[in-house]
């Protein structure tokens, strides 16, 4: 039983709704819930795999680079084939790759294997959203992204729990095998109830594209990631993010180039579009401070126990969660632009308060300014997700849902290994140490403040990308 929304568009019923919406969500926080417990898991991986750090490390790497490379070939077959197939394939070969996960003989195969979850991961994070969108009416566009960002924040949050208790009674096997069931239960709804939604229109699938795509972000990636080992001047980080960057710009101009691109320029040349999209980088790439720089002022400058910045560190998700829903119908009721541009600037203000902070800050005083961050991510996530998929065609929400995940991936990626290195480069001149690791104490906290400082103008500069389609729009006329 369908119903059409205003558009004229069929629409699945309530029931089919909230039945899509379950298996979207039990994927995405599979998804998120892995990777924060491995994140916490990776010195345990350490002791009992028998392996340095700095292999054990690819682990998490692997499967980063194997999500990020594959997110718009994703989007683009299932522009071809139709989302439902392929997102329940993307969900069983995730669901494959964490039973052989959890069966790995050594860390070789571990990771290998992380390659094969990182390859469904790509596909159920690049369609999830452009499902849940399809599935509701775009009265309710913003309330059902906001769910589903309620449902990362939530495995973002319960990951550091479930790993430390998984770890501590069953292992490290199990913190992949965790994933199995729901998998299974998930898959077994979602090829039941999941909409058909429309056909795929065919054509030929972009495979030098996907080629320059893949390699390009993987050298990226890898050449960001190997920043905080070998430093900035490293030829070897030049040579790899160079020709990550060169083989990007490839891709970029060969997708005007073919009949069958990966993604469709023409969704560039909508102004809502491309401004979310801009928006979306700037707003993770400038939180990422608090993400990797923050644990470090806890711990070296206030000097809390581990279990205490574990806690700290949540306010920001756990405000995600439990906001996002509410945001996101904010959005629907009024503007989904006017909820992302409040949502970012409030963001910047939160990363304005950290540069308050000193040596004599309270772990009680650095909550409410988490608590400000908090607010406006869950703001600025539901608005500008929902700004983003509103304007794309229907023909191409599928790789727009795909854009909007590897602009928040990368985001992140560029992002802490840009920020990293500003903060490590800060504390070297200020200090004369020979390395970020040898600093610690009130020393540092300059070098904390002016990078959550230039953070916030980064964040800032998203307001004004949000906007700048409505302002143009207004002059013209």
């Amino acid at each position: 039983m369908t119903a059409a929304d205003p558009g004229g568009t069929p629409q699945p019923a309530v029931t089919t709704r909230w039945a899509t919406m379950a298996v979207v969500a039990s994927g995405v926080f599979m998804a998120t819930l892995d990777a924060s417990i491995v994140n916490v898991s990776l010195p345990t991986l350490v002791r009992e795999l028998d392996a340095p750090f700095d292999r054990v490390q690819w682990v998490t790497l692997a499967y980063v680079i194997a999500i990020t490379s594959l997110l718009l070939p994703a989007g683009r077959l299932a522009q071809m084939r139709g989302a439902k197939r392929l997102y329940l394939a993307g969900f069983l070969v995730f669901t494959i790759g964490s039973l052989l996960c959890g069966l790995a003989p050594n860390v070789g195969f571990l990771i290998a294997f992380r390659v094969v979850q990182g390859i469904g991961g790509s596909i159920t994070q690049a369609l999830g959203p452009a499902l849940v969108v399809s599935a509701f009416p775009p009265s309710e566009r913003g309330k059902a992204i906001g769910f589903i960002l309620s449902a990362v924040s939530i495995g973002l949050v319960s990951g550091p729990v479930v790993g430390g208790l998984i770890l501590g009674s069953l292992g490290w096997p199990f913190i992949f095998l965790i994933n199995v069931p729901i998998g299974i239960a998930a898959i077994s709804l979602g090829a039941r109830i999941l909409p058909e939604g429309a056909q795929g229109t065919g054509g030929r699938f972009d495979l030098r594209g996907t080629i320059l795509l893949a390699i390009g972000l993987t050298l990226l990636v890898v050449g960001l990631n190997r920043i905080q080992t070998l430093g900035l001047n490293s030829p070897i980080v030049i040579l790899l993010v160079v020709t990550g960057i060169a083989l990007l710009l490839a891709f970029a101009w060969w997708q005007t180039r073919t009949r069958w691109p990966t993604i469709q320029p023409a969704m560039f040349r909508v102004p809502d579009f491309t401004a979310s999209m801009l928006a979306g980088y700037l707003a993770f790439a400038g939180a990422a401070t608090q993400i990797l720089l923050l644990p470090f002022y806890l711990q070296r400058v206030l000097e809390l126990p581990v279990q205490q910045v574990g806690l700290l560190m949540v306010t920001v998700p756990a405000l995600m969660g439990l906001l996002g829903t509410p945001s996101g119908m904010l959005a629907d009721r009024t503007s989904s632009r006017t909820v992302g541009a409040l949502g970012i600037g409030i963001v910047a203000v939160g990363l304005a308060l950290l540069t308050t902070m000193t040596a004599d800050t309270t772990p009680w005083a650095v909550v409410p300014r988490l608590a400000v961050i908090g607010v406006g991510m869950a703001m600025f996530n539901s608005g500008n997700a929902s700004m983003l998929m509103g304007s794309a065609a229907a023909e191409h929400r599928n790789q727009a849902s795909a854009v909007l995940a590897l602009a928040r991936n990368m985001a992140q990626a560029t992002g802490q290994a840009l920020w990293g290195t500003i903060w490590a480069s800060i504390v070297v001149l200020q200090l004369g140490v020979s390395g970020p690791d040898a600093a610690a104490g009130p020393d540092t906290v300059a070098a904390f403040q002016i990078v959550f400082g230039a953070a916030g103008v980064v964040v800032l500069l998203g307001v004004l990308v949000t906007l700048a389609p409505l302002l143009t729009r207004r002059t013209e006329h």
